[in-house]
């Protein structure tokens, strides 16, 4: 039994605004869905091909530069991707039938959404970050990128399959990408109430992990991964704003007594506190990373870890959306002299409003554009989380909605699921467990 099926709407703290065509939503969800379904989940060779037996990852696509037509790995997905995966597949289960998919287009007799779930599950149990460790590594290989091949699989008998590995040398984990899967465990469990495996027991391990490994010790913010002890200042102690999914960190602390995770959402809010007032924030956009500095939380001057980690880049684009489900499902949060709403959701959304939707992002803090061209296939959608939030121009909200690159897929999975994600969340259709 399903408890929450596609399309039931999740009870949120702030009624979203919708579009004007209240079916718009729902349509443009199941299409895009339809083509993940089809196009973006990878089988694993070395699973046996069975119905309960198979393992699967959902495809992360990444641009390789490739010397002398070779590169020695592929990196098939990130666990990032996987979380991305395994949430949808639990919000949109129940919507089956409506994906109107041939039985042939189901893997290994599969028909419910609940046994792709599972599969990616077994992906996750399978590899672990490091040994010991609960936590699921950040990056599956398949085969060489050579010749023709740059994709790192291969397509046979309908289906996309790669005998994932690791690198046991170079494995850790994705704080936001362990973040999701666990959450996913815990709508799991909420959605169909058990079957093969115990979703929240398995939730209740990797939290152990999690709070072991990727909790700072004196802080209690959130660091990027399960990374040695030893890592040196700056990025022993800093934090990437990508990873303030504040919704997870209270469903954690509803699920999980062990560990003080409330003390890990307010340490959060205190980084976004000390963001917010810095004079270099401006319009709500937040850099990829902030670091401490004499007390006090603040963008990176230059690279810590990757390209313009002081910047409102392809980490920090996912703002809008993280944030904005907080604010929609648990409602407004104090943040210093102002709250969430006042200082990061309603400036993103009348800044957002001023642009091209074809060109947004990425910016400098002080709105800057550092492209010409912008991006707008990763950072456009987003914006519809704080439209709905905001609930201030229907005109807007609508305009969003209708935005072309909605209804483009892609095949850039990054992307293309931060635009589901978006959609989802601003149409009312997350819901906490």
């Amino acid at each position: 039994m399903i408890k929450n099926p596609f399309p039931t709407r999740g009870s949120y703290a702030v009624t979203p605004m919708l579009p004007t065509d209240r079916t718009l939503p729902e349509r443009k969800i199941l299409s895009m869905f339809k083509h993940f379904m089809l196009n973006d989940f990878i089988v694993d060779e070395n699973s046996p091909k069975t119905k309960d037996g198979f393992r699967l990852a959902f495809r992360h696509l990444k641009q390789w530069d490739i010397d002398d037509g070779k590169i020695e790995v592929s990196h098939l997905t990130t666990s990032e991707s996987q979380g991305y995966g395994m949430m949808m597949l639990v919000y949109m289960a129940g919507c089956e039938d409506s994906l109107g998919l041939r039985p042939e287009q189901w893997l290994f007799g599969c028909d419910r959404l609940q046994d792709y779930y599972d599969a990616m599950l077994r992906s996750v149990l399978a590899f672990p970050s490091v040994e010991g460790n609960k936590l699921y590594a950040w990056q599956l290989y398949g085969y060489p990128r050579e010749g023709g091949n740059q994709t790192g699989y291969r397509e046979n008998n309908g289906y996309k399959s790669a005998p994932f590995s690791i690198d046991p040398k170079a494995a850790s984990c994705a704080t936001d990408g362990d973040m999701d899967i666990i959450f996913s465990l815990l709508l799991a469990d909420e959605q169909w109430g058990g079957g093969a495996y115990d979703y929240r027991q398995i939730a209740l391990d990797m939290l152990k992990s999690f709070w072991e490994y990727c909790v700072h010790p004196e802080h209690y913010t959130l660091l990027l991964g399960d990374w040695p002890p030893k890592r040196p200042e700056p990025l022993k102690s800093a934090t990437r704003i990508s990873d303030f999914i504040l919704g997870h960190l209270k469903a954690y602390a509803r699920a999980d007594k062990r560990y003080d995770w409330t003390r890990v959402a307010n340490a959060t809010y205190n980084v976004i506190r000390d963001l917010c007032e810095d004079k270099e924030v401006q319009n709500g956009l937040l850099p990829d990373f902030a670091v401490l500095e004499n007390g006090r939380w603040k963008a990176p001057d230059g690279t810590i870890l990757e390209e313009e980690d002081g910047s409102y880049f392809y980490n920090a684009c996912r703002v809008p959306w993280r944030l904005g489900s907080d604010y929609l499902l648990y409602g407004d949060t104090p943040i210093g002299g102002g709250s969430l709403l006042k200082s990061v959701i309603r400036p993103l959304d009348e800044f957002a409003k001023s642009r091209n939707l074809d060109l947004l992002g990425p910016f400098r803090l002080d709105g800057t554009p550092m492209m010409d061209e912008g991006d707008a296939n990763v950072f456009t959608a987003h914006f519809l989380v704080t439209a709905a939030a905001n609930a201030a121009d229907s005109d807007w909200v609508d305009k969003l909605w209708n935005w072309h690159g909605l209804d483009e897929y892609n095949g850039d999975n990054y992307g293309d699921y931060l635009k589901f994600h978006s959609m989802l969340t601003a149409a009312g259709y997350t819901w906490q467990p």
